[in-house]
């Protein structure tokens, strides 16, 4: 009888530890979390006539983008895509190159594009898309901040 209630006071025993462990590592897991590279951009776009020219308007891009993460974003690559139905376009220019951007917000980088079209009657929409590609754990990462519209205001 005495060896019965040993074996169920030792089975008992290790079922709550074993809960016990689950807990803690239930608990623990979440704050061991895997470094990662976090972009964050903050843009402008304005619309215009282009200088001296009444037939061309300009597209002006503009602001900054940085690491969040706290993992450096090695040989970064930040491109503006135009893409300009109206003129059947899509115009891409690299703006930052070769860039490793720091974590937790080491370096703030400034960027500025332009677009020059001719204009179109009625006003027509070009889309702006940010994209980002750096190396990250050996391996080629690509963002795309996307979407963003500037109706000409010409």
């Amino acid at each position: 009888m005495k060896k019965v209630a040993r074996k169920k006071l030792i089975i008992t025993a290790l079922a709550v530890l074993a809960v016990f462990a689950i807990i803690v590592l239930a608990w623990f897991a979440p704050l061991q979390r895997t470094p990662v590279v976090i972009i964050v951009s903050s843009v402008g776009i304005g619309a215009g006539a282009a200088e001296n020219d009444t037939e061309m308007e300009s597209i002006k891009v503009g602001g900054t983008f940085w690491n969040e993460g706290d993992m450096t974003a090695k040989n970064l690559t930040a491109t503006v895509i135009f893409t300009d139905a109206a003129h059947n376009k899509v115009v891409r220019k690299v703006v930052k190159e070769g860039v490793n951007l720091l974590p937790n917000k080491g370096l703030i980088v400034e960027f500025d594009s332009e677009y020059l079209r001719e204009k179109t009657i009625p006003k027509t929409d070009v889309n702006v898309t940010i994209q980002f590609d750096w190396m990250e754990d050996g391996q080629l990462k690509t963002l795309q901040r996307d979407d963003r519209r500037q109706q000409s205001k010409v």
